[in-house]
């Protein structure tokens, strides 16, 4: 019988291969500024992405609300507000990497990046009928987001 790696399997992998690699760079960062500095640098990061989700999050709850209230579809402002408030949790909890993510999400130059992958990552899934009746499988444009 050849069972392989399951979905939740893979999973917990995929989350203990993260956790070694952000133990791996705390260390590394650890040796470089100090215990201090890297304790510093997490808290720091932290009250960063919650000022970020605070200000941010409300900025962008705001614009889908204007934007469905004038019956535009609130594509664009959805995804910088799945971008923002997934970059300010990255900062909330600890670690490098994650910090660095969360960065890349919250910056408005690198997050163009994300909220193009997820464009395409969503339309793919709607595409193939999981998204509730979008042109079902194989139908239609991805009209919900609106513009690339």
């Amino acid at each position: 019988m050849n069972r392989g790696f399951g979905t939740v399997q893979k999973m917990l992998l995929g989350g203990a291969a993260y956790v070694l690699l952000e133990v791996v760079a705390m260390a590394w960062l650890g040796s470089r500024i100090g215990v201090g500095g890297v304790f510093l640098l997490l808290a720091g990061t932290a009250v960063l992405g919650a000022v970020l989700m605070r200000t941010h999050g409300r900025k962008a709850w705001a614009e889908m609300r204007r934007k469905m209230e004038l019956g535009e579809p609130p594509g664009h402002a959805l995804l910088n507000g799945l971008c923002l408030m997934a970059g300010s949790l990255l900062l909330i909890f600890p670690g490098a990497i994650g910090d660095l993510v969360g960065l890349t999400l919250v910056l408005p130059v690198t997050r163009s990046f994300y909220r193009m992958r997820l464009y395409r990552l969503l339309e793919k899934l709607l595409r193939r009928g999981g998204g509730g009746g979008f042109g079902g499988p194989g139908g239609g444009r991805f009209i919900f987001i609106g513009r690339r």
